[in-house]
């Protein structure tokens, strides 16, 4: 390489936090955000007060998941004998996308998407991937919506109670109960049924690392913020992507500022897939910048206007195919180039490794399980950034192995449960 690449890491404040220590940090910020609201970096929402001791068999529920632009449904049924089946699969567009909708016509719109399900189920699971406050009672109310849903009126009432009315309307002769619950709240409930079986688990973390990043976990302690509630036993939705406490490097700050809010959800932006291929694009430039590359390499990367996860994805599946973009900007490079443009890429992967081994080793630790080996935490991974990015999950287990070992020894397994929102969904339809 024509330069120190710790000394160019150096200028730019590109660090690599310690793992422990950064674990600590997240730990701290979470305990002062379930102390009060806005405690915290870290909001630590109340997502549910329970958890689904049993699900019976021989049952089934109706699941739905709306977020961003679309609106899926369907019935999930469990045998005598725990197996599950997921049909009657439908996929629409989510009401008030394509126009304004006044609160009536926004819920009436949402029952006639599960015309198809009518009285299948008394039970409905709801995904609402949407700003929303959980009640004691498992529904929920709209705070406000992305850009794509365009209900104003909506905002401010209670999801379940107003579904339930106009479902009535259609003709839906028994709606016994909906549970509202968000995407991750979902992922956490798919270990109690998507689980390999005979295993036993002391709890669930849920974890996503997809175009976002969001983790939850299970406190058995009562949350000080919850005045009017000392049960013990509640789902805490994290948001750990608003915690602030990670060095920031120059490539860091410069997406801060660039994106559409600035300053906030700062981890999110170190290592989510929305994201890390605009770190390394930043870093790769600064690096040109500063004379680290061949001027032909230069000229190609100048051309480059943005870089995602998948052209990094892309490349590393096949280094020698000059048709991606990666490819062809190696192509015009040397060996000493193709070394450093790797290996940039690959730290700012184990960057992000770093951040979610310790998030991950936060949830666990917050929840104070896993201390029996028999009886492990249960981690269900989320995202194609979580499974599929270039070497990030084996450094994770790495990482993690390291972390929970010693004074801080937990036992855990990290699973992936396939249709794992569907199934967290019908979970919650029996909280």
């Amino acid at each position: 390489m024509k330069t120190n690449l710790s000394d160019f890491y150096k200028k730019y404040n590109f660090v690599f936090p310690d793992t422990t220590e950064l674990t600590k940090a997240i730990l701290a910020d979470m305990e002062k955000g379930l102390a009060a609201p806005g405690g915290g970096d870290q909001p630590m929402i109340v997502a549910s007060r329970t958890i689904p001791d049993t699900i019976p068999s021989s049952s089934n529920a109706i699941v739905i998941d709306a977020g961003g632009t679309n609106f899926r449904s369907g019935l999930v049924t469990i045998d005598a004998q725990g197996n599950v089946q997921i049909s009657d699969l439908e996929k629409t567009r989510m009401p008030a996308v394509d126009r304004e909708m006044s609160k009536d016509e926004f819920y009436d719109a949402i029952a006639a998407n599960l015309d198809h399900l009518k009285n299948k189920s008394n039970r409905i699971g709801f995904c609402f991937s949407y700003a929303m406050e959980i009640t004691k009672d498992g529904d929920g109310k709209i705070l406000f919506f992305s850009k794509e849903v365009k209900a104003p009126e909506a905002i401010g009432t209670y999801v379940g109670a107003e579904l339930k009315k106009a479902l009535i309307k259609r003709g839906w002769t028994s709606v016994e109960k909906i549970t509202l619950l968000n995407d991750t709240t979902a992922s956490l409930l798919s270990g109690t049924i998507g689980a390999p079986k005979g295993q036993k688990y002391s709890s669930y973390v849920g974890f996503i690392l997809g175009t976002g990043l969001n983790n939850a976990y299970i406190d058995y302690a009562p949350v000080k913020k919850l005045t009017d509630d000392d049960s013990a036993q509640h789902i805490i939705v994290c948001e750990g992507g608003f915690f602030k406490g990670a060095p920031q490097s120059t490539f860091d700050k410069e997406l801060d500022a660039a994106s559409a809010k600035p300053g906030q959800g700062l981890l999110e932006k170190m290592c989510s897939g929305a994201y890390m291929g605009t770190i390394v694009h930043n870093a790769l430039k600064h690096a040109s910048a500063d004379g680290l590359f061949s001027t032909d390499f230069g000229k190609t990367l100048e051309s480059i206007e943005s870089l995602m996860p998948v052209d990094m994805d892309m490349y590393f599946k096949n280094t020698c195919d000059t048709s991606t973009k990666l490819g062809a900007l190696a192509a015009n490079g040397n060996s000493e180039d193709v070394k450093l443009m790797e290996k940039i890429m690959q730290d700012v992967i184990t960057r992000a490794a770093i951040i979610v081994a310790s998030l991950l080793s936060a949830s666990i630790l917050k929840s104070g399980k896993g201390t029996v080996e028999s009886e492990p935490v249960c981690v269900v991974g989320n995202g194609t950034t979580f499974w599929k990015t270039n070497n990030l999950y084996p450094q994770i287990c790495q990482l993690l192995e390291k972390t929970l070992s010693g004074e801080w020894k937990r036992y855990y397994q990290i699973i992936k449960v396939e249709n794992d929102i569907t199934l967290g969904t019908c979970a919650a339809a029996f909280m």
